[in-house]
């Protein structure tokens, strides 16, 4: 297990997206700016048609492939070193090679985690915290049933009581738990995390870990996922971030700490980022790995600047497969809400969804990045989740916001409708997400708001409401 870099405590941090990276690349490579974008110093990226040998070719006769990415109906995408400075014109090179589908950067991404802007105190643990069981029995600590009229609930603008808010109100605002009640709790759903890595060991997730039928596997293997940053299968946390993500998604029922939107899915940990980010090459192993060794729904609360055909690629590879991925929108609001991807993509195909952030008063978080892109909107500010118990022994939890963790309601979400309809295709999905989208709470005039300039896209994310349009009720 490795040990975590960055003390989180029970306070509020920000964690934004699309930090400009610091340090290296893997390898021991730095990074430089092609495009305005920055990337890996000396490598780019090739993508071959299925079928084609790349022997011979090979421009310019000075670069040398690194490692590929293989798939005999995909492809092949291979990672090429070139001379420092010559980035570009390789790239144009490669891309006049007949049989070469594309060429382009090996771009780095910024771990989100490390872009923290700011931090506030939150209150301490109520005196006399309840563990009333929900009306399912779910006791977590955390997630307590609080009487109408209690100091710690909150009446919405449609007259909802959202319940013992200070601490998991997500899963109230969404109303996850009316979803639980009818019996749909993400069981027999994989969800894929595509971020820095899981804690393997924590107790509100190590029995919900996806467990790998065949570890030793050459497409997939690992006992419970990946880590492409290492090449090893021990995608273990190396920060933070990831099992903060993965806990609000599907921490479990047991009496401890939180619970997840869908706390009876699987989760799939798969290391895509390092402590200070990863590359292009790496997250897109990752993300077809997720599509190739069974699941169904990825989260990913990351993104960049660059706009990167090798996302594009594989996200169409996947969601063919019927994978449905789950992007934040970013969080650069304030700093000219520059476009993210692969976010971006969710205006071309209907298996990726974008997701900004709201806060406890229902309006966009003023981090959230806005745009076409953003699907639904969902809960960000103030989320209380799992951490590594290495950062906190005695009380691994603690409060992050930003896009990154709304884009994990809504991965929950999904996973709560695949679990009631398996079967459900990528299109369905998505209208549910949408037609089921409450544009009251977010005050709306019509549904989605893209005219005015896409804030929440169809709404805030509502799992019952989305359950109703699913099964057709």
């Amino acid at each position: 297990m490795r040990v975590a870099k960055a003390l989180l405590t029970l306070s509020l941090l920000l964690a934004a997206c699309n930090q400009q990276p610091q340090g290296k690349a893997p390898g021991g490579s730095g990074l430089t700016l092609i495009g305005g974008e920055p990337a890996v110093a000396g490598e780019i990226l090739v993508k071959y048609r299925p079928g084609l040998s790349p022997q011979g070719l090979v421009p310019l006769g000075t670069s040398q492939r690194l490692e590929a990415l293989s798939d005999t109906t995909w492809g092949e995408l291979a990672r090429v070193k070139v001379p420092i400075g010559q980035e570009e014109a390789y790239i144009a090179a490669y891309a006049a090679l007949p049989g070469v589908e594309y060429a382009e950067p090996n771009y780095w991404v910024a771990n989100p985690a490390r872009e923290v802007l700011g931090t506030l105190s939150l209150p301490g643990k109520p005196q006399g915290l309840r563990t009333q069981a929900y009306s399912d029995g779910v006791n977590d600590p955390y997630f307590v049933q609080v009487p109408a009229g209690d100091p710690l609930a909150a009446t919405g603008a449609d007259g909802t009581q959202y319940q013992n808010v200070p601490y998991l109100w997500g899963l109230y605002r969404i109303r996850a738990p009316e979803v639980w009640n009818q019996g749909y709790r993400g069981q027999g759903v994989v969800v894929a995390v595509v971020d820095e890595g899981v804690d393997l060991s924590h107790p509100d997730l190590a029995a919900n870990l996806w467990r790998n039928p065949n570890p030793s596997s050459q497409t997939c293997p690992g006992a419970n996922g990946y880590d492409f940053v290492d090449d090893d299968p021990d995608p273990s946390d190396s920060g933070g971030h990831g099992t903060h993500v993965a806990g609000t998604i599907a921490a479990a029922v047991n009496g401890l700490g939180v619970v997840g939107v869908a706390p009876e899915a699987k989760v799939m940990a798969l290391r895509g980022l390092g402590y200070f980010g990863g590359t292009n090459y790496m997250l897109v192993r990752a993300l077809k790995y997720a599509a190739d060794c069974g699941a169904k729904v990825v989260n990913n609360s990351w993104g960049s600047g660059g706009r990167s055909k090798a996302f594009l690629d594989v996200l169409e590879y996947g969601t063919k497969k019927g994978v449905v991925y789950v992007f934040a929108s970013g969080n650069a609001y304030r700093t000219g809400n520059r476009p993210s991807y692969p976010v971006s993509y969710s205006t071309l195909l209907p298996g990726v969804i974008g997701v900004g952030a709201t806060s406890n008063d229902n309006r966009r978080a003023g981090f959230s990045s806005s745009g076409p892109y953003v699907t639904v909107a969902a809960p960000g500010a103030a989320i209380l989740s799992t951490v590594p118990v290495t950062q906190n022994p005695n009380n691994p939890y603690a409060f992050l916001q930003g896009t990154s963790m709304a884009s994990p309601h809504v991965t929950g979400v999904v996973a709560l409708l695949l679990s009631a309809k398996p079967q459900a295709t990528l299109e369905e999905i998505r209208l549910a997400l949408e037609q089921g989208a409450n544009a009251q709470l977010t005050w709306q005039a019509a549904k989605p708001d893209y005219a005015a300039g896409g804030q929440y896209g169809y709404g805030l994310v509502d799992a019952l409401a989305s359950l109703n349009v699913l099964l057709g009720r």
